[in-house]
């Protein structure tokens, strides 16, 4: 009786003590109280608790009734938990036995044990007994639970007391969480996480250690790894053989974290991985290669150090171990099939992964750091000429072809970078999707293109691009099958603390959000760390998702090797002095153990340094080859100093028709929104009358006859398979069942994913249309966008923000990469931007792109015309890019098929209207964009009547955009016919002759420069002073333009709708006059 009513309080403490825990603590509040029930009981529950035992797979218990179930069956404390919530809210809801068992406890009445269904427990040989009957068990208690808890707590913990900082100092700058350390709470103070503690889970730490372990049940739930394996074991096992594994596996240099991966199918991947006492073990080869790597590494950044002591390199000193690993990951995905690889990485450790992760030839290095390694007068900047500005030598980026012994050959990719740390990230995973797409898009062709991204410890933790590129992952047409992110951390930011640089343990925790196992590396220990990115291959290789590699280590010198770190970090740095190097850890290590002699060691090192200074002498006398332009896909482009000719853009009629009327197509049975069925029924009566051709029909026939050509068209943005203003429909719905439907990839029978050079002149074959909505990010994506242009010259790539008003979220990425790409390191893009603008009333965030930022970023002299006749214009070329407001669509279809339609490429924003959308005179027919027709840079007045009497005007108002929509209808209200309007098409480059030609026309006019912007923003100040060098250098007759336009503002327009309203009136005003007749 009294065992009974021992049972029945522990039994209750164990429901209590579930019901103070979340779901997860719950099964270690379990755990000790079962412990504490054995211990009570003993031999009242005797065999029958093994049922708990052998049913101990942590990540499936179950908390659904069955008729049979019974409180000594309960699986867990969830499902007793679940039990006695069901008996609170309806006694008759839960089986009898238990319902008689709720009903005992708070009254303490005896209970027969006789009343309660005889579990059945599993044994060792598989078969079932009933636990009444006689099956000799022991009656001592059973360790199952309590191991398989414990073995739960290392799994889940054990990376928390894992040996990874190289100095073994942990301190809470570095290492806040760390147990015993300022932010970790109840923790023991020796670095050992409570839950890793035996007496934690129930054991005596003095009486248990040595015993042998009582397993009673062979079940794991599932569960692969040691847990398995102790199953199986031969021998005695005891429960110090179980901690000293646990901590080998968990807690020595390599640190896992794993437990937050939802799938068990994933956990048991790396389990039966790392939980095998041979993961760290390589053999002597191995061991050897890795040395020979990491003297390569070390040497580099001591022979540097030597040679040019003066000159910042931002060495990768006390990091060296990441350039065997990646080498070593590069050589295990090539194994696995992969052949590219596409790296993105900081300036720390840039040169020593050129030199001997892409072998960038040492003398060209060396020649970069003595500075012969250009020419001056190629790079000097002057009036009608292009020099390249280049960059410092730890931005630059390289490509080289590798061919293994057994004719693998594999293509390595790094690309070039800015100070600005992890806005390279989208960029690397957009050249890869790119490269993906054009191999084949496959599954295999994601896993054989490897993006590897590498970072340090205070970027990844607060750079917001770092979670805007993880959050693309994904997403269709955004997934690249996971990227390898290795952290380099240096325990440091600049001057800032681990502690002052993030709220999370980890610099890796982000991660944990897209379910990334991570693998924390201790970065002394190079085996560790070339396992750990060799896991992280095969990881992606077979599940497609990101993996993290947490390599800590620390900084050696300062930021840069000028800098004295000591000012800010003294502790640290004392002990970083007396730390001897990863290489002389390293060869110490494998002479101690035999692998290696000092002889040997020697002679490694040796070659290494000569090797080295072989290079650095025959740096001395080094020629720089041509400038290295662009990838083989870039073959026959030009550079800004060669010369293309302007191409027409024009199409076959036929075939412009054929491509509108199948834009507003859908496959029969295809059911669309009664509104689309309108708006399709006007594309193909357009289409079919080649007359009022709206934007988003031009912008079809230019997408389709470049697919028609050959050339992939891929536009994303966050609405843009719609459009934001609902114009474009490039992609439908079916209203039943929501199946997504392009109907520009239906132009031809075959769709070809490639982009070839040649033109297709039949329509069995087209290249592919992506459309795709992004998710809500500017700055990713954009990013993403620009990598992707990179690979192929032979796609038109756009992006198009919601408003133009966001895209200053990807402000970084316009101004490192967009904008001074080429000019930096030699890297073409004709990457479109869409950007919605428009002064509509609808306040400061839904109006402006910022124009006037592209316009003062563009790489042209106001004072100087260049080569204007159309054989020998090289304008664009020159120039960093392109920036175009259109008013008309076949114009807008022209600048697009333009793009592609020359042998150079260059960014183009596009100033894209909103309310000419479907503006009814913003139209254009099929002649405009048929054979022979091309861009125009600027329209003279449309009015015949004004155009050939240009005597009578006096007042010559240039403009771009909606704005001369709005002036044509007031000029047709006033009926005036001394205004002439005309629209710059392209703002930049500046037509120069166009705008001279037109003064020169019109020469007895005013002249007036009309904007909707603000005087501070807008093309006002960009087209002032070019006008003026216009008219006096070409007409010889100077003209400054009046402005008129809203006044200046912080603030890009007004939300109220009658400020609005009166600013308009007195745009018009300005340019008409006012109705009293003053000006």
């Amino acid at each position: 009786m009294a065992s009974q009513t021992l049972l029945r309080a522990a039994s209750r403490r164990m429901l209590l003590a579930s019901r103070q825990f979340s779901n997860k603590k719950s099964v270690a509040a379990a755990a000790g109280v079962s412990h504490h029930l054995r211990g009570a009981v003993g031999g009242v529950l005797g065999s029958n608790s093994n049922i708990i035992a052998s049913s101990s797979s942590l990540s499936s218990f179950s908390t659904h009734a069955k008729s049979k179930d019974n409180f000594i069956s309960g699986a867990s404390s969830l499902y007793a938990e679940s039990m006695l919530e069901m008996y609170e809210n309806d006694p008759n809801s839960v089986p009898e036995s238990w319902r008689l068992y709720f009903d005992g406890m708070d009254g303490e009445q005896a209970m027969d044990e006789n009343m309660f269904n005889k579990p059945t427990i599993v044994l060792s040989s598989g078969n079932l007994k009933n636990a009444g009957s006689s099956v000799g068990l022991s009656t001592l208690p059973p360790d199952s639970l309590g191991v398989a808890h414990l073995i739960r707590a290392y799994q889940v913990n054990g990376h928390r007391s894992a040996n990874l900082d190289p100095l073994g100092l942990y301190t809470n700058e570095s290492f806040p969480y760390r147990p015993g350390n300022v932010r970790s709470k109840n923790d023991l103070a020796e670095g050992i996480a409570d839950t890793l503690t035996v007496g934690f889970h129930g054991f005596d730490p003095e009486k248990d250690m040595d015993r042998e372990l009582n397993f009673k049940g062979v079940h794991t739930g599932g569960n692969k790894g040691f847990l398995e394996d102790l199953t199986n074991m031969p021998g005695k096992v005891t429960l110090r053989k179980v901690v000293n594994r646990l901590q080998e596996t968990y807690c020595n240099t390599i640190g896992v974290e794993y437990m937050h991966i939802g799938s068990t199918h994933q956990c048991n991947w790396i389990r039966e991985r790392v939980e095998n006492p041979n993961f760290l073990k390589v053999d002597r080869e191995k061991k050897m290669h890795i040395f020979e790597r990491l003297c390569f590494a070390d040497t580099f950044e001591n022979f540097l150090a030597n040679k040019f002591n003066t000159t910042k390199r931002f060495g990768l000193d006390g990091g060296e171990a990441i350039v065997p690993a990646l080498k070593d990951a590069i050589d295990r995905a090539s194994e696995l099939g992969a052949h590219s690889f596409i790296i993105g990485m900081p300036h720390r450790g840039r040169l020593n992964v050129l030199a001997n992760v892409m072998r960038k030839p040492m003398i060209t290095i060396f020649s970069e750091f003595q500075g012969t390694h250009y020419n001056v007068e190629s790079h000097t900047k002057r009036a009608g000429d292009w020099g390249s500005a280049g960059d410092v030598k730890y931005h630059l980026g390289s490509s080289m072809d590798r061919t293994y012994p057994d004719g693998r050959t594999i293509h390595l990719s790094l690309v070039a970078n800015p100070s600005h740390l992890e806005c390279v990230n989208p960029v690397v995973a957009g050249k890869a999707r790119a490269k993906q797409f054009y191999c084949g898009d496959t599954d295999d062709d994601r896993r054989n293109v490897v993006p590897i991204l590498l970072h340090g410890d205070a970027a990844f933790a607060g750079q917001g691009v770092v979670y805007e590129t993880m959050q693309l992952a994904g997403v269709e047409d955004f997934n690249v099958g996971g990227t390898i992110h290795v952290i380099v951390n240096n325990q440091i930011g600049f001057t800032t603390n681990p502690i002052n640089s993030r709220s999370t343990p980890y610099a890796s925790d982000l991660g944990k959000a897209f379910n990334c196992p991570i693998f924390h590396c201790n970065g002394d220990d190079p085996v560790a760390v070339s396992r750990a990115l060799e896991t992280a291959i095969e990881w992606r290789h077979e599940w497609g998702t990101d993996v993290i590699i947490d390599m800590i280590c620390y900084r050696r010198l300062g930021h840069n090797e000028l800098d004295q770190p000591m000012f800010t970090q003294p502790k640290l740095y004392k002990a970083i002095t007396r730390h001897p190097t990863t290489l002389e850890i390293y060869e110490k290590r494998l002479i101690e153990e035999g692998t290696m002699t000092k002889e040997e060691a020697k002679e490694i090192r040796d070659f290494t340094l000569q090797s080295y200074e072989r290079d650095f002498e025959a740096s001395k006398s080094y020629q720089p080859r041509p400038d290295d332009w662009l990838s083989s896909r870039w073959s026959g482009f030009k550079s800004p100093r060669q010369h293309s000719r302007i191409q027409p853009t024009g199409v076959d009629i036929d075939v412009l028709r054929y491509i509108g009327k199948k834009a507003g197509e859908v496959p029969e049975g295809f059911k669309l929104h009664r509104q689309m069925v309108k708006i399709f029924q006007a594309r193909q009566e357009m289409a079919e009358s080649g007359s009022d051709i709206d934007w988003g029909l031009a912008e079809a026939m230019a997408f389709g006859s470049l697919l028609l050509e050959g050339n992939h068209v891929r536009l994303t943005g966050q609405d843009v398979q719609r459009g934001t203003f609902s114009h474009r429909h490039a992609v439908v719905k079916d209203q039943d069942s929501e199946e997504e439907y392009t109907p520009l990839n239906a132009l031809a029978k075959i769709v070809n994913m490639s982009a070839p050079l040649e033109e297709r002149t039949l329509r069995d074959t087209q290249a592919k249309l992506t459309v795709r909505n992004s998710i809500l990010s500017e700055f990713a994506v954009l990013g993403f966008e620009h990598g992707y242009s990179l690979e192929n010259p032979n796609a038109l790539i756009l992006w198009e923000a919601q408003f133009g008003d966001f895209v200053n979220g990807a402000q970084v990425m316009l101004d490192q990469f967009i904008a001074a790409g080429e000019d930096k390191w030699l890297r073409q893009s004709g990457l479109v931007l869409l950007l919605p603008h428009g002064y509509d009333g609808q306040g400061a965030e839904h109006s402006s792109c910022r124009v006037e930022r592209y316009l003062q970023m563009v790489e042209e002299d106001p004072h100087h015309i260049p080569p204007m006749g159309k054989d020998e214009r090289t304008q664009i070329q020159r120039a960093n890019w392109q920036i175009v407001n259109c008013s008309t669509p076949a114009n807008y279809f022209h600048c697009l098929r333009r793009q592609i339609h020359r042998d150079f490429r260059k960014p183009m924003i596009v100033v894209s209207p909103k309310n000419l959308l479907r503006h009814k005179r913003c139209v254009s027919t099929l002649e405009d964009m048929g054979p022979g027709t091309i861009f125009h840079r600027a329209f003279d007045e449309a009015n015949p009547e004004i155009s050939n009497n240009p005597g009578n005007v006096k007042t010559l108002v240039f403009c771009t955009g909606q704005i001369y929509y709005e002036l044509l209808a007031e000029r047709e209200k006033l009926e005036r016919t001394d205004v002439a309007l005309v629209r710059l098409e392209q703002i930049a480059p500046f037509a120069f002759d166009k705008v001279a030609k037109y003064c020169a026309k019109y020469d007895n006019a005013e002249v007036v420069w009309a904007q909707q912007e603000p005087k501070n923003m807008g093309a006002y100040s960009y087209v002032t002073s070019r006008l003026m060098t216009a008219t006096r250098e070409l007409n010889k007759n100077e003209k400054r333009p009046r402005y008129v336009g809203r006044m200046v503002s912080s603030a890009p327009a007004t939300g109220m709708t009658k400020i609005h309203a009166k600013e308009y009136a007195e745009i018009m005003h300005g340019v008409f006059g006012k109705p009293d007749g003053s000006s």
